[in-house]
């Protein structure tokens, strides 16, 4: 495989805080017959099975028009050693890009700059990670999971006695959601956080982690947890014979079901979209084409807010009982659709009860963040 050029563009030189925009392109032009390869640093649940899943289909589909000779995926579950064993043998292999959801934000450092070296693209998929001279396209955890805790603090309305259950403690998803929380839960001092504690993304987790928490705790008024986990935290109240209070929930086709059953459930469902993986795909794909992104559209890395080579998805919908498009939580989301539970049932209802309610950008808007 030739020998890539890597030109870095320096961006925002009047300012300190900017930093620098990468655009690659070939020592000869070159649009098509790309070696992409995926570096999923997760596989624990069915939201990352299904974020695989849209990636493969985006890849078969530009494989099938030559834009990509080839790809490969490779998965490890949270072993950060293993992924870099596995990037490496990317990197060897002569791939033009890499896209990297990394265990760890810090962990992958190593290879980023070994990429980097050859001329190889990389690309910081799904969760955050700071490198510099890369490009990282990531849903808005941020953003996410402020929703949710704003609409259960008005549940609530902003006092009682409430527990948190956690994702994967050191990824940096998981980092950025629990900022969330705590910079909102800062606004109700009358709100008392009993306990946290980590469910992995896992329902059996989180289920065994509510058990604990209710043997624990007489009176608990709502449950603040992170998604894949809400159907968990259903099964020990149910367990455990007592109501459920007002929790967070998740956007599987399994508890919109669920939750259309119970009319007494009180929940919110807020996709964070597997189809993230193919933004980052369709991104990786243009830089390589020699096109260049509109600066305008980058934002502070969640890691590094000096670092300015973001570029942030923003989650698809926000689903309740009843669509609240004007609720205080959907100020300022453009590009996010209030949708009611009726309306979620309706787009799953081809898809597997293990499905999240997903989302994608067109190819249109994915073109708008070029020049």
């Amino acid at each position: 495989m030739k020998k890539r050029v890597l030109a870095i563009i320096m961006a925002g030189l009047m300012a300190a805080s900017m930093s620098s925009v990468c655009a690659y392109a070939e020592a000869e032009e070159k649009t098509e017959g790309f070696y992409i390869g995926l570096s999923n640093g997760y596989w624990g649940n069915t939201w990352r099975a299904q974020m695989v899943e849209d990636f493969e289909t985006k890849a078969e589909e530009y494989k099938e028009q030559g834009i990509l000779s080839d790809y490969m995926i490779s998965n490890t579950n949270s072993d950060a050693t293993e992924q870099l064993n596995q990037i490496n043998a990317m990197i060897d292999s002569g791939v033009d890009a890499i896209l990297i959801d990394a265990v760890s934000p810090t962990t992958i450092k190593s290879a980023v700059e070994k990429a980097k070296a050859k001329g190889i693209l990389v690309v910081i998929a799904n969760d955050p990670a700071a490198y510099e001279d890369t490009i990282c396209v990531c849903g808005d955890n941020y953003t996410w999971q402020k929703i949710q805790a704003m609409w259960l603090m008005e549940q609530i309305e902003g006092k009682g006695d409430i527990v948190k259950i956690t994702g994967v403690s050191g990824n940096a998803a998981d980092t950025i959601r629990e900022q969330a929380n705590d910079d909102v839960l800062a606004d109700y001092p009358d709100v008392n956080v009993l306990t946290s504690a980590p469910g992995n993304w896992s329902q059996t987790d989180a289920q065994s982690v509510m058990t604990t928490f209710l043997s624990s705790y007489d009176n608990i008024d709502a449950v603040l947890e992170q998604d894949v986990m809400a159907e968990g935290v259903i099964k020990a109240y149910e367990n455990a014979n007592k109501d459920i209070p007002v929790m967070t929930g998740d956007y599987t086709k399994s508890f919109f079901t669920k939750w259309a059953e119970m009319e007494d459930l009180n929940t919110i469902g807020v996709p964070y979209a597997p189809g993230n993986a193919t933004v980052a795909l369709e991104v990786a794909v243009r830089l390589l084409q020699g096109k260049e992104i509109d600066e305008s559209n980058l934002v502070a890395n969640p890691m590094d807010e000096n670092m300015i080579n973001t570029i942030m998805v923003a989650p698809p919908y926000v689903v309740t009982k009843e669509a609240q498009p004007d609720a205080a939580w959907m100020e300022g989301l453009e590009n996010t659709e209030a949708i009611s539970l009726d309306e979620a049932m309706e787009l799953l209802k081809d898809s597997a009860d293990t499905a999240a309610l997903d989302g994608y950008m067109s190819d249109e808007a994915v073109d708008k963040l070029f020049k």
